[in-house]
């Protein structure tokens, strides 16, 4: 970037376009080339990694949140001087409250932020793919289709051009995170586990359903045999198998809240026995969850203070 204008001065899509940029321009190491010699979709830690991590559940646009959980223990501060990695685990926009389904003007506004934070951290901010990351009509709630929703909006506000780049954004996302510590995925593990190389290759034309399952599988709740929807304590012990990873390290996901179990709760650790496995979702009103790893399997589950004073956000223009 030219010395002779700040990040500030670039348009939504030059930014959009730099994001798409540094995704794809990651370093290797971290995310191996698919057979395409393209950005794979996994990405893993080297092992001698020992940046502390924090791990955000589905914001569903809930921006506040987000800025709660960068401003609360230096998190941000840990970003910018690279002693910490933040991985969101996928479905930043569409509002799921009730009355506010059809709003999408805060889907485009923390989307913003979350370019803005690739932008600023290439190497610290991970973005994986979640089943909310698309335009298609197929994707509703209460029969409201807020992907064809928001894909009218960002035309609207953007134009099409920088809605056709929002989809590029969508298609270069990472799927899968393998740290030494733990394994993180927006859904669940595919049925029957999957291999490092399938992972890579996730958007290989020879990989089936594997990219769906990872971003909409959900944890069978009735103890009976699993849907083809499902996933159950099992597929966790495949996976960890089949990644050669220990049985007792924790498997991180969002997307499947337990509110059955609970509606005031954000975060559910060995769900209905599902032993070291973790749920998070970070979009409550009154609680902004999060899991942070300091450098061990053991992990802490963190509620950033909602109440910050009133005050320009740290990021600055976004």
């Amino acid at each position: 970037m030219s010395e002779y204008y700040s990040y500030a001065d670039l348009t939504h899509l030059e930014k959009l376009r730099l994001a798409i940029r540094n995704i794809l321009t990651s370093d290797t190491l971290i995310r191996p080339l698919n057979e395409n010699n393209r950005p794979g979709g996994l990405v893993e830690f080297p092992e001698d990694d020992t940046r502390e991590v924090i791990i955000v559940g589905d914001l569903h646009a809930n921006k506040q949140n987000l800025k709660a959980i960068l401003l609360d223990n230096q998190n941000l501060y840990r970003l910018r001087n690279d002693e910490a990695i933040m991985i969101i685990l996928g479905d930043a926009m569409h509002d799921e409250r009730v009355g506010h389904l059809h709003s999408m003007d805060t889907s485009i506004e923390i989307m913003d932020i979350i370019i803005h934070l690739i932008n600023e951290y290439p190497d610290n901010v991970f973005y994986i793919l979640g089943n909310h990351d698309t335009f298609s009509s197929r994707l509703g709630k209460s029969g409201i289709q807020q992907g064809l929703l928001c894909y009218n909006a960002i035309v609207e506000k953007r134009g099409k051009e920088y809605t056709s780049m929002m989809q590029t954004f969508f298609n270069v996302l990472p799927v899968f995170i393998k740290h030494k510590y733990f394994l993180a995925v927006h859904a669940g593990p595919v049925r029957g586990g999957i291999t490092r190389d399938q992972l890579i290759n996730i958007r290989s034309s020879v990989s089936g359903d594997l990219l769906w399952q990872l971003t909409w599988n959900r944890l069978n709740e009735t103890r009976s045999s699993p849907s083809k929807k499902e996933y159950a304590p099992e597929d966790l012990d495949t996976l960890r198998e089949c990644l050669n990873f220990p049985p007792d390290y924790p498997i991180v996901v969002g997307h499947n809240p337990m509110w059955k179990w609970g509606r005031d709760d954000s975060v559910w650790v060995d769900p209905l026995g599902a032993l070291n496995h973790v749920i998070v979702y970070s979009n409550l009103e009154n609680k902004a969850s999060y899991v942070r790893f300091r450098n061990s399997p053991k992990y802490e589950i963190v509620e950033a203070k909602l109440r910050v004073k009133k005050q320009k956000f740290l990021l600055g223009d976004y």
